[in-house]
């Protein structure tokens, strides 16, 4: 009875208790203060890896999709094949008209929110000759297209101070124009705080 009262008495120690080696103040219920060697594991096709967090504990990283484990190296699969085309999302902008040469400041496409997955920008409606002097929302390697589909000019001002500098667009050189339809295609810098204006034509 006696020997039987003793396990009683201790178990609930062992279920609830934190085991620290190395440690006399374990934060988890195992704390290793060391390293970690780990066999015999499963050999299958892993889904999720362990990683340690802010806190050093160690815990279960899933694998998403885009990436892939194999012979211990972890690495990203590329979205297309060299076979698979690129695929360029297109919305379209409808602009109000105005006085010929009118300034767009701070240009709104939602180009980093409710465009966010749009690349070529359909510009439509405008009348009369337009200038772009900024545009808005810019992020480290957002790529996009404008495309002018109307017989109005589309102007590009390069460094225009009416847009915030976050905004403004480096043409290197003057500002560019179409003769009526044209492209200009930009690629946001996050160094430079700045759209890069990087293919055009008229």
């Amino acid at each position: 009875m006696k020997t039987l009262l003793y396990i009683f008495i201790i178990a609930p120690f062992f279920i609830y208790s934190q085991v620290g080696i190395n440690t006399t103040t374990p934060q988890e219920t195992l704390h290793v203060e060391g390293t970690l060697c780990v066999t015999n594991t499963s050999t299958k096709t892993p889904l999720k890896i362990s990683g340690l967090d802010v806190n050093g504990t160690l815990t279960d990283v899933f694998i998403g999709p885009n990436l892939q484990l194999t012979g211990n190296v972890l690495s990203a699969n590329s979205p297309t094949t060299s076979s698979s085309p690129t695929i360029y999302l297109t919305t379209t902008v409808s602009l109000p008209d105005g006085s010929p040469g009118e300034k767009f400041n701070d240009f709104d496409m939602s180009v980093a929110t409710l465009n966010a997955n749009k690349i070529v920008f359909r510009l439509t409606d405008r009348k009369s000759s337009y200038n772009i002097t900024g545009i808005a929302g810019g992020t480290d390697g957002r790529h996009l297209v404008l495309f002018n589909i109307m017989k109005a000019n589309m102007v590009l001002t390069d460094e225009d101070i009416n847009s915030e500098p976050q905004n403004r667009i480096i043409t290197l050189a003057n500002n560019v124009s179409t003769s009526g339809q044209g492209t200009a295609e930009l690629v946001y810098d996050g160094a430079l705080l700045r759209w890069v204006l990087i293919g055009f034509r008229d």
